[in-house]
C-alpha cells in the first residue's frame, strides 16, 4: 500500500508539473516573442563569463542533495553512490530518459540521440563524481583533521 500511495505521489507530481508544461509551451513563445521585438539579444558566447559564475547554481545544489542523501547512498560505496546520483541528477531534469525517447520519437537518429544525450549525462556523471568523492574526501579529512587535535 505504501509503494502504491508513493507511486500515486509521483504520478500526480508528474501530471501537475506535465499540465503546466504543456499550458507554458501553448501561449509563451508568441507571448515572448511579441515581447521581444525590436530588441537585440546578444549571442550566448558573449555571456560565457557570467553563465560560468552562475553555473555555481548546480554544484550548491547538488552537494545539498547529496548531504541529504548522503546516509543512504553511502551505503553504497562512492562509486555506486555516484552512479545512482548522477542518474538521479540527470532524471530530476528530465534527461536520463525522457529526453532522449522524445528526441527519438519525433525523429532523431538513433546516433544522435545518443551523442546529444551521452553529452548532457556526462555533465551529471561529472557532477555526481565530484560531489560524492569530493564530499567524502573532505569528511575525511575533517575527522582526521579532528582526531589530530584531540
Amino acid at each position: 500500500m505504501k509503494l502504491f500511495l508513493i507511486f500515486l505521489v509521483a504520478v500526480i507530481a508528474s501530471t501537475s508539473s506535465f499540465v503546466v508544461h504543456v499550458i507554458s509551451v501553448e501561449w509563451l513563445p508568441s507571448w515572448i516573442g511579441s515581447q521581444m521585438q525590436g530588441i537585440v539579444i546578444q549571442p550566448s558566447w558573449d555571456v560565457r563569463y557570467i553563465a560560468s559564475m552562475t553555473s555555481i547554481e548546480y554544484g550548491f545544489a547538488a552537494v545539498a542533495l547529496y548531504f541529504l542523501a548522503r546516509d543512504t547512498l553511502a551505503q553504497f560505496g562512492r562509486f555506486k553512490s555516484s552512479i545512482i546520483f548522477s542518474i538521479l541528477l540527470a532524471a530530476i531534469h528530465g534527461a536520463f530518459i525522457r529526453q532522449p525517447f522524445m528526441d527519438f520519437v519525433i525523429g532523431n537518429p538513433i546516433q544522435v540521440v545518443l551523442v546529444q544525450n551521452g553529452l548532457k549525462w556526462l555533465t551529471w556523471i561529472v557532477m555526481a563524481f565530484v560531489v560524492v568523492y569530493g564530499y567524502e574526501w573532505l569528511l575525511k579529512l575533517s575527522v582526521n583533521s579532528s582526531l589530530k587535535k584531540g
